[in-house]
Formats: C-alpha cells, sequence, structure tokens
C-alpha cells in the first residue's frame, strides 16, 4: 500500500469522527475528549502488567496479549466513563452560538486525533507485518510526519513523570528529566520494541533476531517475536544500536 493512502485514510478517518463527535454539541464532545483522553492513560497505565498475566496463563494468546489487554481497558474504561458522564450531565449546556460552533468543532477534532492516536498505537502491538500495513515503522510517523503516536507517548511519558508520578522506588530515568518518578518508556524505545516484537518480516531495529517471514503469531510462549508480551524488551547484544530518548517520547537511534 502506498505511504501517501496510508496517510489519506487516516486523516479521512479523523475527519468522519470529527464530524460524528461534532454532532453531540460543544458540551457532548467536550465531555467525550475527556473521556477518551481519561481512557488511553488508564490503558496505557494498567496493560502491561495485564498482558504479562495472560501472557503466562494463556500461552495461545501470548502474541495477541499487548493488543487484547490494550484494547479492553481502553474499551471497558470508554464505556464506564461514557456512562458516568451521561448520567452526571444528561442535558445539553446551552451556549453562545459562536462559542457553541467554535468549540462543538475544536472539542470534536481533539478527541478524533487523540482516538486516532491511540489507534494506531492498538496497531503497533498487533502482531503483524513490522511494517503495520507494510509501511508504519518506528519512524513513519504518521498521517504525514506528524507523528500523532508519538505525540501521545510523549504526552503519556511526561503524566508519569509528573502529573501521575509514582515515586515508589528510584527514578528509572536514565537521563535524569524526570529525576523522582517511576517513568513510562523510560528510553523512548516503545515503538522501537514492538516493532521488534511483530512477528512477519525481518525489519529489526533493535538487533533482536527476527522470525522466519509468515511464521505464526499468536502461538505459543514468545509468539510475539522479539519482545515478551507487557512490553518487556528482549536483551540487548553487542552492536545494538544506541537508543536516546527525549522529552517527546520520539526514539533517535544512533550507531555504535
Amino acid at each position: 500500500m502506498p505511504p501517501i493512502v496510508v496517510d489519506l485514510v487516516i486523516a479521512f478517518l479523523i475527519l468522519l469522527m470529527t464530524y460524528a463527535l461534532s454532532s453531540e454539541g460543544l458540551w457532548g464532545s467536550a465531555l467525550m475528549f475527556f473521556n477518551i483522553l481519561f481512557s488511553s492513560i488508564i490503558a496505557f497505565n494498567f496493560y502491561e502488567p495485564l498482558a504479562a498475566l495472560l501472557a503466562s496463563n494463556v500461552g495461545f494468546l501470548s502474541g495477541y496479549a499487548d493488543m487484547l489487554c490494550l484494547a479492553s481497558v481502553f474499551i471497558v474504561s470508554l464505556v464506564l466513563l461514557r456512562l458516568t458522564t451521561e448520567s452526571i450531565a444528561p442535558a445539553m449546556v446551552r451556549f453562545p452560538v459562536p462559542l457553541y460552533q467554535a468549540g462543538r468543532f475544536a472539542f470534536a477534532l481533539a478527541g478524533s486525533v487523540l482516538g486516532m492516536a491511540f489507534l494506531l498505537l492498538l496497531f503497533e502491538t498487533a502482531p503483524v507485518h513490522k511494517k503495520v500495513f507494510y509501511v508504519v515503522d518506528y519512524k513513519y510517523a504518521p498521517p504525514f510526519k506528524l507523528g500523532l503516536d508519538r505525540e501521545f507517548l510523549g504526552f503519556f511519558q511526561y503524566t508519569t513523570g509528573y502529573i501521575f508520578a509514582r515515586t515508589n522506588g528510584p527514578s528509572n530515568d536514565p537521563y535524569r528529566e524526570y529525576p523522582a518518578s517511576r517513568l513510562f518508556d523510560p528510553k523512548a524505545e516503545w515503538l522501537l520494541r514492538h516493532q521488534d516484537a511483530r512477528p512477519y518480516g525481518t525489519e529489526s531495529v533493535l538487533g533482536v533476531d527476527a522470525p522466519a517471514e509468515g511464521a505464526a503469531g499468536g502461538g505459543g510462549e514468545g509468539g510475539g517475536g522479539g519482545a515478551a508480551p507487557g512490553g518487556q524488551a528482549a536483551g540487548g547484544r553487542p552492536g545494538d544500536p544506541n537508543i536516546q530518548g527525549t522529552s517527546s517520547g520520539v526514539p533517535v537511534v544512533v550507531p555504535n
């Protein structure tokens, strides 16, 4: 599939979701934006331990553990938050017409972009080709080099460093940007690890041996193809690329 087609499809889906969310009005689209935001944060907070638990107890699902847990936690959280907000605020709030029109499209667009970023990251955890849709790899930054997936990872890393920081234990930040926190993805290599973990293709970026083309993606232990379920990286080897993290969550590979 040509890259421009992937970018256009992503842009079309964002516009379609924006239109759908804007029909909820300013109040409804604002609530949905925050529902999607908090559902995404909850999903990324809890999917890794759940995926590790699922993979250790149900071996044939090990290759699908990250994707299933990430999607399940997000959907359950979104439904519960949606039901809660509808119960607390069942009526539409009236606003001046200019504010209503501008606000509903602004929140609808923000919610759609956030939802698409999460969907792209969900595809990254699927046991598919190392280049999702045979196009999207860790450096692709869809759509049109905007890098929605990277921006969300950077934002979520920031929340684990400051807003919802865990301080039980020493900091795991090798760059001392968040000196008192236990960070999500401290080396900013989430995209690289999950690309290596996908079972089809041979494009390895962390020096992990890739399985043969066409190997089964969901069978047996280690079906993820290079990284254990739950986002744990496989062991490094001499000559592996040096992964430099940034505050935006965008990994940079520096040759040794």
